[in-house]
């Protein structure tokens, strides 16, 4: 929208201005409103004299504030929402200010770390109903091309994340491990579960090969993950933070941000064409039985990186109450 407010003579000196309205990430120019979240005011000068440049970037400065979307901080103060955030709340259908204020913490932690554009899919799993956990924080629409997620069985949604209890209940990102670069990738699995349960949380399918598919425990079968194959791994500890990584000279599983083990080796290039599910995978015995309090699916991390992302992870749980 274009608002032109008028023309002036000022000791002719003719003076013209025009304000208009942008959303960020969008082709198309949408409507001015008040409440209209990351909309950012452009101003025109022409011939313009110093005092009322001056005047004019004052109210350049009005116009800005009321283009974004207020929310109250923990301490009752209003804030600017990040606009990613803002689009995924509104999305998702999240009103509490506590999931709001997490949200948005986190995703400004990612930005700031320079991870956010490692992920081509987020899930935060919020709202704790089917269709509040469902979206994807890096695109949120309601479509299998912005890899929204569609739920299958009953998995039990709460404030915590979704727990996928039975082999029927699980989750399909629509996301092929064929998009992915076999050599920069990595897939993620936040456990809110403390168990022993032998199963596959995340990934393709187990009854044909390439397979790509992770658990976080299991001593009877093998993780796979383009080329990586590890048999019968069993931590001690089955809550956190858990990742496959696949870079130009390995692939690591990360622990908690520590790599735990790895291929030592590069990558094998090997598609199955089957989307990602997370609860379990096609064809496996048995899902792990561990509630999700995020997943992930985007490129490689470094050490460093797989590090600091565990520790931003942790505390959005945290903060959360989870």
């Amino acid at each position: 929208m274009r608002i032109v407010f008028g023309f002036f003579e000022c000791k002719r000196v003719p003076i013209h201005y025009s304000i208009k309205c942008l959303y960020p990430n969008s082709s198309s120019r949408k409507k001015y409103t008040r409440s209209s979240a990351g909309c950012l005011p452009e101003f025109k000068f022409y011939q313009m004299k110093p005092i009322y440049l001056i005047f004019f970037i004052s109210a350049a400065g009005i116009f800005y504030s009321s283009c974004q979307k207020p929310f109250l901080d923990p301490n009752g103060k209003e804030s600017i929402l990040d606009i990613d955030a803002q689009n995924y709340i509104d999305s998702a259908g999240i009103s509490g200010t506590a999931q709001q204020n997490a949200l948005n913490t986190f995703v400004l932690q990612l930005k700031d770390s320079l991870l956010w554009d490692q992920f081509i899919a987020i899930y935060p799993m919020l709202g704790g109903t089917p269709t509040s956990v469902i979206w994807n924080l890096k695109n949120p629409k309601n479509t299998d091309a912005a890899f929204r997620l569609t739920l299958y069985g009953n998995p039990v949604c709460s404030n915590s994340g979704v727990l996928f209890p039975f082999n029927s209940d699980y989750a399909d990102t629509h996301i092929s491990d064929k998009i992915l670069t076999f050599n920069n990738n990595a897939i993620s699995y936040y456990s809110e579960t403390q168990n022993s349960v032998n199963g596959y949380d995340m990934g393709c399918v187990d009854y044909t090969a390439p397979y790509n598919e992770m658990s976080i425990s299991l001593s009877n079968d093998a993780s796979v993950w383009f080329g990586y194959n590890a048999y019968g791994i069993v931590p001690t500890v089955t809550t956190g933070l858990f990742m496959f990584s696949a870079t130009a000279s390995d692939v690591r599983r990360y622990d908690n941000g520590v790599v735990t083990s790895s291929k030592g080796s590069a990558p094998v290039p090997g598609f199955t064409g089957l989307s990602i599910f997370l609860g379990i995978t096609r064809g496996a015995a048995a899902g792990g039985r561990r509630e999700c309090g995020l997943a992930t699916v985007g490129s490689a991390m470094t050490d460093r990186q797989a590090a600091a992302f565990c520790g931003i992870v942790k505390t959005f749980q945290t903060t959360l109450g989870r």
